[in-house]
């Protein structure tokens, strides 16, 4: 038999699980590995099956491995919890390599840049804690996977570290700058733990409830503690452009520490009315205001108030996997993972009945930046539409690193944050929102499918007047309730509330006084603030349903209340057995 030969840099196809690499130096090696009770038969076995197979093998010309689409950075021990998401994976279409991280975050960055391929890897997805030490333990080496530190430059004078903690930059490939895949980690520190988690993402991918909640976003808010006029500008400005950002058709219900805004539900009852909120479900859970490691603001703003929500709260977060939200949480080191201890965002994602996926600041985060990732995912997913949640965050990050002078677009979106920055001190907000890119980071699966709803086309009148009935036509296609809706704007509240019997029961605030009240706490102090929240997130004026047995064509009529006045918007909806759609249109009424 001829000598085999092979180059020292080849790696050989071992038929598996005789994976390895021989080299010219060691032709011995494998030899010497084995027991030394190895049989003349079973040697001369492998002469006859492996080495003819190696040599065929070696002749051929190397045959590299696809780049895949999605990279797992997973370690050994927390591998055998991936089996169910790779079938699945695999099943939709995605190619996946699992790789194990090492100890350095430059090599496992070398390692994916020699692994993807710039247009086609989109998707790493780390599986591991960032940390060493956690409460003052050491973390065994079988969940480690590192973060990157970066140093601070546009936000340095206000950190408290020189560099900061992300994992974006695992998805620069060829280190241009430019993001090729978005990064997500799931912050597991076990195996049931890592299990939990994919099983509540699956659950959520394979969601039958098409109900309201993929309608609504939460937004909740803390004060910015930097004087009422600077406070009440920050709020009208995030509130208005976030909400103005979304499509006509999404419901946002907004929840303020301020005492004075109308949005605020009293401050002894606003935590749990925070949590009844959270519990009726939304697509989006948005948190904007102070934020520390462990807790969010505290209301009111002193240290004897009670947090928003803290990491005591989140055993008491309440929704099915199926229905979960995915939340945002625009705040400083409320994503600080390498903290001493868990911070609330992995915190969150853990939990039982927290949301699917969490965005959250791991340092130090200024407004301007915070607003801008913020108006740059809503654009992503509203917008674009994307299959997967790493789809809209590459197409947010590639806007958070463009500046608003390159692209008009750009320009008009953001031409109000830019200039409202600019007046409160800001000089480098392009670099200040590039630097938000590495202060932000997803704590959840990139390759998480989204659902968006179909699209309903409809016809009604432009102008109508108070009062009239409306004929509505329009085509559906979906089978299901179709429901149509009167809304007002929800920044135009009015001066005065409505008499008693025009304001709907709130479960959310029923839900906190009846908390309250077993748990001995007072329940609000100002009853009027109930009402006056209740009706300064209620938009809705009026409403009719009508069941379609078959998508199609279809016609409803809906009743226009006495004293609408001015634009409102006709929103239709469809809840479907396999799907949702929406439609949406603003008319003017004339008194």
């Amino acid at each position: 038999m001829s000598k085999l030969k092979v180059a020292p840099s080849t790696a050989i196809r071992w038929p598996v699980p005789m994976r390895g690499r021989l080299t010219r130096e060691k032709p011995g090696e494998l030899m010497r590995s084995w027991p030394k009770s190895v049989s003349l038969i079973a040697w001369s076995m492998l002469c006859l099956t492996v080495l003819p197979r190696l040599a065929v093998v070696a002749a051929e010309p190397a045959v590299s491995v696809e780049p895949p689409d999605a990279i797992v950075v997973c370690p050994a021990m927390l591998q055998p919890a991936l089996k169910v998401w790779l079938e699945r994976r695999t099943a939709e279409g995605l190619s996946v390599r699992v790789v194990t991280p090492g100890e350095s975050a430059e090599a496992l960055r070398e390692r994916l840049a020699g692994l993807a391929r710039v247009g086609t890897t989109r998707y790493v997805l780390l599986i591991g804690d960032p940390r060493r030490i956690v409460r003052g333990q050491v973390v065994g080496p079988g969940a480690f996977v590192p973060t990157i530190y970066a140093q601070a430059e546009a936000t340095a004078t206000y950190q408290q570290t020189t560099h900061l903690p992300g994992d974006h930059l695992y998805g620069d490939f060829n280190r241009d700058g430019i993001i090729d895949a978005a990064v997500g980690r799931l912050p597991v520190r076990s195996l049931p733990q890592a299990r939990e988690v994919l099983s509540r993402i699956a659950a959520y991918e394979d969601s039958q409830d098409f109900g309201a909640w993929r309608s609504r976003v939460e937004l909740v808010a803390g004060l910015g503690g930097f004087g009422p006029l600077i406070d009440g500008a920050i709020e009208t400005v995030a509130a208005g452009m976030i909400t103005g950002a979304l499509p006509g058709s999404v419901r946002t219900r907004v929840t303020h520490a301020g005492p004075s805004s109308p949005f605020c539900p009293g401050p002894e009852c606003f935590t749990e009315t925070v949590l009844a909120n959270y519990a009726e479900g939304s697509r989006f859970w948005v948190y904007a205001g102070h934020g520390h490691v462990c807790e969010l603001d505290r209301v009111p703003a002193t240290a004897e108030g009670r947090p928003v929500l803290c990491v005591e709260d989140v055993a008491r977060l309440n929704r099915p996997s199926e229905s979960a939200p995915i939340a945002l949480l625009l705040a400083c080191y409320t994503g600080a993972f390498d903290a001493d201890e868990d911070c609330l965002a992995t915190r969150m994602l853990l939990a039982p009945g927290g949301p699917v996926a969490v965005l959250a600041g791991s340092r130090v985060t200024m407004p301007y930046g915070n607003a801008a990732a913020a108006m740059a995912l809503i654009h992503a997913v509203y917008e674009h539409r994307p299959e997967r949640l790493g789809d809209a965050w590459i197409a947010s990050l590639l806007e958070m690193s463009t500046s608003s002078a390159a692209r008009p677009e750009l320009q008009a979106r953001r031409g109000v944050i830019d200039s409202l920055a600019t007046l409160l001190g800001g000089t480098g907000i392009d670099a200040e929102r590039r630097e938000h890119m590495q202060l932000y980071n997803w704590l959840g699966d990139p390759t998480m499918r989204m659902t968006h709803p179909q699209t309903i086309e409809f016809t009604a009148p432009a102008r109508a007047t108070a009062g009239e009935t409306l004929l509505l036509t329009g085509e559906s296609p979906l089978a299901g309730t179709l429901t149509i809706g009167v809304h007002r704007r929800l920044a135009a509240t009015p001066k005065t509330l409505p008499s008693q019997n025009a304001i709907r029961p709130h479960a959310g605030l029923a839900d906190a006084d009846d908390s309250a009240r077993r748990s001995g706490e007072p329940t609000t102090s100002l009853p009027g603030a109930r009402d006056l929240y209740h009706h300064a997130n209620e938009t809705l004026l009026a409403e009719s349903r009508v069941e379609l047995l078959s998508p199609g064509p279809w016609e409803a009529t809906i009743l226009l209340p006495q004293g609408t006045t001015g634009p409102v918007r006709l929103v239709v909806e469809i809840e479907g057995l396999a799907g949702h759609a929406e439609g949406v249109k603003q008319i003017w009424v004339r008194p």
